[in-house]
This record gives C-alpha cells, sequence and structure tokens, in this order.
C-alpha cells in the first residue's frame, strides 16, 4: 500500500477526524482560560487617589478593583503628609481589573544629608557641591581674608555648621567668602542694650554668626535687648572673620539698660577716639 492509498483509508481519516476535534476543544478551552484569566472585556476605571491620605484610600469601594503599592514618599512642604502626592496609571485611565497602582506619598519630614566639606573650596565649587547635596546657596558674605574667593565659614539659619552635620536636605546654606585684599580682621562690635534684630543684623554685617542665645526671666522676642555678649566688648579688640556670638537677652521694659550702659567700666564702651 503506497501513501495515497494510506491516506485515504477509512482508518486515517477517522483519526484524523479524532485530531482535528481534540485540537479544536483544547483551542476553545484556552481561549476561555485565557479569557477568564485576562478579564476580557472588563474595564476599570482608575480613582482619583491624589491629596487622600491612605486611609480615604482604602475606604473607597472602588479600591477593592486595585491593587495599590506604594513605591515612594516625597517631602513637600506645600501638600499635607502622608497624602497621596502622584500615581500611575493617572485618575480616570480604563485598565484591567485588579491592576496595580503604583502610589507616591508625600514624606512626614524632610530627607536628611551631611553637610559636605566647603572650607577652602572656591565659590563656584562651593555651588557645585551643594547642588550635589540637594542643598540650596543663600547669602554670600564677602570679609576681608587673604584667602580669595575661598569658603571660609558656612552656616545654616545663621548657625555656624561643622561637615558631616546632618540637616534637612533643601536647607539653604550661607556661605562667608574672602575678598582677597588685605589680612584685617574685624572689631567685637558692642551689642549691650541692642535690640534682638539689631543684634542680628549688626553680626550680619560684619560676617559674624549668632551662636547660643539665652532669654532671661520673663524676656522673649519682642522685647529682649542684649545684656550680655561673648566674646565681650573691648574697645579695638579684633577677631576672626565668622565667628559665633553667644548673647544673653533681659526684657527692654523691665531693665534699666541706660543705666546699667553707664555702670560699665571704659573699656567695654564703644568710644570714637583710642584710649590713653
Amino acid at each position: 500500500m503506497n501513501f495515497i492509498q494510506f491516506i485515504t483509508t477509512r482508518q486515517f481519516l477517522k483519526h484524523w477526524a479524532y485530531s482535528i476535534l481534540l485540537f479544536i476543544v483544547i483551542a476553545w478551552v484556552t481561549l476561555m482560560i485565557l479569557k477568564v484569566y485576562t478579564r476580557h472585556n472588563q474595564v476599570a476605571v482608575t480613582p482619583k487617589y491624589v491629596g487622600l491620605s491612605m486611609d480615604q484610600v482604602n475606604s473607597l469601594e472602588s479600591s477593592k478593583d486595585f491593587e495599590l503599592v506604594i513605591v515612594d514618599s516625597i517631602y513637600d512642604y506645600t501638600r499635607k503628609p502622608g497624602t497621596v502626592i502622584s500615581q500611575d496609571p493617572v485618575p480616570d485611565t480604563k485598565v484591567k481589573p485588579g491592576r496595580s497602582i503604583y502610589l507616591s506619598l508625600v514624606s512626614f519630614k524632610p530627607e536628611q544629608v551631611s553637610m559636605p566639606e566647603l572650607i577652602d573650596l572656591s565659590l563656584r565649587r562651593a555651588k557645585a557641591l551643594l547642588q550635589t547635596y540637594g542643598l540650596k546657596l543663600g547669602s554670600i558674605r564677602i570679609v576681608p581674608d587673604m584667602a580669595e574667593n575661598a569658603v571660609l565659614k558656612v552656616s545654616v539659619g545663621g548657625k555656624y555648621v561643622k561637615p558631616g552635620t546632618l540637616i534637612l536636605k533643601g536647607s539653604i546654606v550661607d556661605l562667608v567668602i574672602g575678598s582677597g585684599s588685605g589680612n584685617g580682621l574685624p572689631t567685637v562690635p558692642f551689642l549691650i542694650g541692642k535690640t534682638l534684630e539689631a543684634a542680628r543684623l549688626e553680626l550680619s554685617r560684619l560676617g559674624f554668626f549668632v551662636g547660643n542665645e539665652t532669654y532671661s526671666g520673663d524676656c522673649d522676642s519682642t522685647n529682649a535687648q542684649v545684656f550680655e555678649q561673648d566674646p565681650l566688648y573691648v574697645y579695638g579688640k579684633r577677631i576672626e572673620n565668622g565667628s559665633s556670638f553667644s548673647l544673653t537677652y533681659k526684657s527692654g521694659t523691665d531693665f534699666d539698660f541706660d543705666a546699667y550702659i553707664n555702670n560699665m567700666v571704659i573699656d567695654t564702651i564703644p568710644t570714637e577716639t583710642p584710649l590713653p
């Protein structure tokens, strides 16, 4: 029996028919399984989660149709901590039920970074390094110093900050830069009796920083005047650029600063002419 005769036999045709039928059944079952697995013709619309807390998100009936995945937290002081700041897919997107929705939340506090070593760097390099660490450059104060265009002091919020100190990411960093002209040092200012704001302004103008601040008695920031300063004022005394001052305040309404200053010894009172 040759091949042509074999494929025309009744037995072969019967097996061939069974094979086709089996293939059709397997294909149909596979398609049904895929239809159920892929949820064919089933569509869900993604809700708007941005601005909601996770408790509010989970309380939504529509959230049961999705798998919610928190992938990131981002600090944003303009938004309420713990709320959703972004989602993927975006709201009103048609997707299959059970689809994962990836959420980013507003962090409760900013990320902290270590203050980089900026001392002796050029202003240009210091700017680039601050940007790398996620910090912002604030004011630049130029003071007399032989180190031209080099960073001499670093502060955040008026406080001297050492390298390696943990600070909030996005903080504003103020720099003191050398002018390269001369080596003269600034004199210690007389701050006794000055208001809190006036004392801070004077120190900032001279390239100094405010260190520890102590309030005595019922004194507060609204009525505070300088009662003690460290370094002490001595006529003609000069100190290093960017030095830190510790100030003690008393209430200007409850304390006679005029009498206090008049009773000071001569070398602690500012004068326009050198002492004999």
